[in-house]
This record gives C-alpha cells, sequence and structure tokens, in this order.
C-alpha cells in the first residue's frame, strides 16, 4: 500500500537501497513476509529509493495510535490520498 505518491506511481513491485550499509542501504527481512513502514523517495524514472536515513519501521512495532493516524488522520489536511 501506499499511503502518498498516487499521482506519480500507481503500483510499486521493488524498493531499491544502496548495497550495504556503509552506503545507507536497508536490509529488511522478506522471506517471512515482514510488513513495514516506509518513507523515501520517488525519482523521476518511477523507481522507488530508501535508505538508513528514512524512517523505517516494522508495522507491529508501530503504536495503535501511530496505525491509527497512518489509516485515518494523516490525510485530514492533506491532498494526498490514503488507502
Amino acid at each position: 500500500q501506499m499511503f502518498k505518491g498516487f499521482e506519480k506511481l500507481k503500483d510499486v513491485q521493488y524498493v531499491y537501497t544502496p548495497l550495504d550499509s556503509s552506503l545507507c542501504g536497508v536490509k529488511l527481512e522478506a522471506n517471512n513476509k515482514k510488513q513495514y513502514l516506509l518513507t523515501g523517495q520517488i525519482l523521476s524514472d518511477g523507481k522507488v529509493l530508501i535508505h538508513l536515513c528514512n524512517y523505517i519501521e516494522p508495522w507491529d512495532d508501530l503504536s495503535l495510535s501511530q496505525k491509527k493516524s497512518l489509516n485515518q488522520r494523516y490525510q485530514m489536511g492533506c491532498g494526498c490520498k490514503v488507502s
């Protein structure tokens, strides 16, 4: 799901990051179907780029208030589409 960025990108299939942490690359657990809240950039070629300076958090580690805000409150007063 994307909370913002629909005007630039309809669907995200891949998320790119530098090769290792010395280049600010992010390592995510992909084999256990863990969900994450990711912030990053959508580049001009449509690639989604994340690195260590972005806010990256396992979804299950977010508080109930954060999850509720992402799903409801943060869209108030904002021109973005929240899903």
